[in-house]
């Protein structure tokens, strides 16, 4: 009995592994001509014929969108996957939620789930890797960068201008006479990096000296900002002013200023970040940054559907700029 040859006998033959095999059959573009040639040579040798049914039913479109994200209790994720979700759900896709924990091995698995086309494509909300990286991971599969502070060299990016953001948050409060602010971000990333750059413009453009010692890493939750305040409000340098990267880390602080007795606005105005509900429930409400993420999942979802259809054109790059709301907690 006559048995046809299988990837298993190419990468035996070759001497490559299965993966690489398959990236040569599937012609993947990061792929040495070495291995390629080898490739060759054991199809020839074995008389491979190549599965072509097998083949187009795995090319089919899944409906599936993947969206990358490293925590989806994160307040501003947990917002931009509901509004994917609803907004592509419109458009007759499912979205997959990959929770990355900020694991780069995780990442990369991710985008070898797209190339295998377990989706269609996939939004990237947070990545560990730069823009030429991710694109030379996914080859010519699809992938548009939502939130992350990229240049859209090499991919889709819909992305807040992070920085003039800041810059508005923190002249606002010099504005009123502010003096000794400090800034909150979570895990320093080219985004936060971004922010904080905002945040010294700002002091320089009021002549004013700005240094690292006003700005706290590693603030995500309300408990994070509640222990913040809880050691800041007791030493004899109180800040005036506190900028945060999110509602819930604001909010921390809020109770925190109230269990210690700091009256806001009058003696501590805050800042937070994203325009969430929870920032009407605080008391007092709170002054916010918005994120624009109807915007960006609106044009999001219209690019996917562009490149799903196979229309090519130079990357897009779009910045939105945030708007600052104000209510009484500043």
């Amino acid at each position: 009995m006559f048995v046809l040859p299988t990837i298993i006998d190419i990468s035996r033959v070759s001497g490559l592994s299965k993966s690489t095999v398959s990236r040569v059959l599937n012609n993947h573009p990061h792929v040495s001509d070495e291995s390629r040639q080898k490739v060759q040579n054991a199809i020839k040798q074995l008389g491979y014929v190549r599965n072509t049914q097998g083949v187009q039913l795995r090319l089919q479109a899944s409906n599936h969108i993947g969206v990358l994200v490293p925590d989806v209790e994160h307040p501003f994720f947990s917002q931009l996957v509901s509004a994917l979700s609803r907004v592509l759900g419109s458009a007759g896709y499912q979205l997959v939620i990959y929770q990355t924990e900020r694991s780069r091995e995780y990442e990369r698995d991710v985008y070898a789930r797209l190339l295998r086309r377990e989706m269609d494509a996939v939004v990237i909300a947070h990545s560990h890797f730069s823009e030429r990286e991710i694109k030379e991971y996914i080859g010519s599969s699809i992938g548009i960068v939502c939130n992350e502070a990229m240049d859209g060299e090499f991919l889709d990016v819909f992305r807040l201008d992070e920085e003039d953001a800041v810059f508005q948050a923190t002249a606002y409060l010099l504005s009123k006479g502010r003096r000794h602010i400090l800034f909150c971000m979570d895990h320093m990333t080219p985004l936060q990096e971004r922010r904080w750059k905002g945040f010294q413009r700002a002091h320089q453009q009021f002549g004013l000296a700005c240094t690292k010692s006003q700005c706290y890493t590693g603030l995500v939750t309300m408990e994070d900002g509640y222990a913040l305040g809880e050691r800041l409000f007791t030493s004899d340098h109180l800040p005036d002013g506190m900028i945060t990267g999110s509602d819930f880390v604001a909010t921390g602080l809020l109770k925190a200023a109230k269990h210690k007795g700091i009256s806001v606005p009058q003696d501590l105005s805050v800042i937070g970040c994203d325009n969430h509900p929870v920032g009407l429930m605080t008391d007092p409400e709170l002054t916010t940054i918005t994120n624009c993420i109807s915007d960006m999942v609106r044009d999001v979802t219209e690019c996917l559907t562009r490149r799903l259809k196979g229309i090519q054109t130079a990357p897009i790059l779009k910045t939105y700029k945030a708007s600052l709301i104000i209510r009484k907690s500043t």
